[in-house]
């Protein structure tokens, strides 16, 4: 697709939202790194896709282009998985193969800063929240942004699968593009999105060993919970484990165990 540098849509305005029946996950687990007992796990978000919700697909992508989520971690953590909500508007269910997934350090926006983890060859699979799970999981400090980006291998159909943003507003500075043309990194907001891109990071907290749900300690109303999900346990979500000896594996750089 060409890039025009006016100020209009760059993803189709016709294509509508789609209606999601339930925000699922799909677990893609390399390795399942356990967290403490009683870590507080934080899911880093920009968008508000929920369970019932509606979320736009985004099918201007081209092969070769990459969304991004500028995500900030409100604690010193570990981050130990990522999530990509993968769509198309026939819920199909299909399985798409992407080039990289990679998790990158600040940088001065729209562009990321160094690679500290890329993913190559992730299979995505259609409806789902796909988590890939990281590990070693990745330290960073107290109001620190990681830039998470995909990378499409293919064009996206028509009618998707692509990546989904939620449908209340562009924020700035959180989402950008690697365009084709111009081959380099834009802010993604100008070029006619609904919302926010629904990529995500999780992460485990390392000063707290309370409540997950931000209840203070005593109310034992709410227990934090652990990550992964025991094997056997009760899912809101169908889990896939990979066989942690085969393909594809997460290529770290120094910086990501080093910083």
């Amino acid at each position: 697709m060409t890039f025009l540098p006016v100020p209009r849509p760059r993803f189709p305005a016709g294509l509508p939202a789609a209606a999601l029946l339930a925000c699922s996950f799909l677990v893609i687990a390399v390795v399942s790194p356990a967290a403490p007992a009683g870590a507080q796990i934080v899911v880093l978000q920009n968008d508000s896709v929920i369970d019932f919700g509606t979320a736009a697909i985004q099918v201007g992508f081209v092969a070769g282009e990459r969304g991004a989520a500028w995500l900030t971690s409100p604690c010193q953590a570990d981050l130990i998985a990522v999530r990509i909500l993968w769509l198309d508007f026939v819920n199909s269910g299909t399985q798409t193969l992407g080039d990289t997934i990679t998790v990158s350090a600040d940088g001065p926006f729209p562009a990321p800063g160094a690679a500290l983890a890329e993913l190559v060859g992730p299979v995505l699979t259609e409806g789902f929240f796909n988590e890939f799970v990281v590990n070693p999981a990745i330290p960073i400090a107290q109001d620190e942004t990681v830039v998470v980006d995909f990378k499409f291998l293919t064009d996206p159909p028509p009618l998707g699968p692509s990546l989904a943003t939620d449908i209340d507003g562009c924020q700035q500075p959180k989402n950008s593009i690697f365009a084709i043309p111009p081959s380099a990194w834009l802010d993604l907001c100008p070029l006619g999105v609904s919302g926010d891109l629904a990529i995500r990071a999780v992460v485990v907290c390392n000063d707290s060993l309370i409540f997950a749900d931000g209840f203070e300690s005593g109310d034992t109303s709410a227990w934090s919970d652990t990550f992964p999900p025991p094997l056997g346990a009760r899912l809101p979500y169908p889990v896939l484990r990979v066989d942690p000896e085969l393909p594809p594996f997460w290529r770290f750089s120094a910086a990501a165990s080093g910083r």
